[in-house]
């Protein structure tokens, strides 16, 4: 009995994956609006009926659509990179060694969204088309999104060092959101058929954010006040 289950359990789990691809290929193909269940059911050989079993809805589907692409791709970085939550050793002093420790983690970024971009242009189109019948995949998306942020700020934190968190404890937060801001466009426009040297502009983002962190570690520390 126990073999039974065991083999009807590794069944499903490979129907599941089936649909996860196939919804996966058909939605960079035709987008959210074009992806059907039958269109599904159609592309992996299974039965609708065997798509509803393992999904109640469309929505739900997209859901686990992104949480499977996102552990796909978070499993692909190496493991130094800041999306990955890897910190620095601990503080690096502002000059060379800061900034190139930067460039190699945004270079590693890149390469990251240059290699398997499916799983950011699926998320940020369910982000920008403003749908109200797609809820769940949307905050899902949305929801890695903060953990993404906040793995990024923690690598912050630890490259500024307790000293510089404490006395300036936004300063880590509006770094880590400026990163994923300019990783995002450098993403679009990897997207848009350029032809850009993303590496190069991953060098000059990492020379931008070192000033950036120099010229606000250089000025004295905000009002708490001024930061409910």
């Amino acid at each position: 009995m126990g073999r039974k289950t065991d083999r009807a359990s590794a069944q499903g789990e490979q129907s599941r994956r089936r649909i996860l691809e196939a919804t996966f290929e058909i939605a960079n193909e035709l987008g959210y609006e074009g992806t059907s269940i039958a269109k599904v059911s159609e592309r992996c050989g299974l039965p609708a009926s065997s798509v509803y079993w393992h999904f109640r809805n469309k929505d739900d589907l997209f859901a686990e659509v992104i949480q499977h692409s996102f552990d796909a791709w978070l499993a692909s970085l190496p493991r130094s990179d800041p999306a990955t939550g890897a910190p620095p050793a601990g503080p690096v002093p502002a000059g060379p060694a800061r900034r190139d420790l930067l460039e190699h983690r945004l270079r590693a970024t890149v390469a990251g969204y240059a290699s398997s971009p499916e799983f950011w242009r699926l998320g940020l189109m369910l982000t920008l088309e403003h749908k109200i019948d797609e809820p769940t995949a949307r905050a899902r998306f949305r929801r890695i999104r903060q953990d993404m942020i906040g793995r990024v700020e923690r690598w912050w934190q630890h490259l500024l060092g307790p000293d510089v968190v404490a006395a300036r404890p936004h300063l880590a937060t509006q770094l880590a959101q400026f990163t994923m801001a300019a990783t995002d466009g450098l993403f679009i426009a990897s997207q848009a058929g350029d032809d850009w040297d993303l590496p190069a502009l991953a060098g000059l983002l990492a020379a931008g954010l070192d000033h950036l962190a120099t010229d606000a570690l250089a000025r004295p520390p905000a009002d708490p006040e001024d930061h409910p």
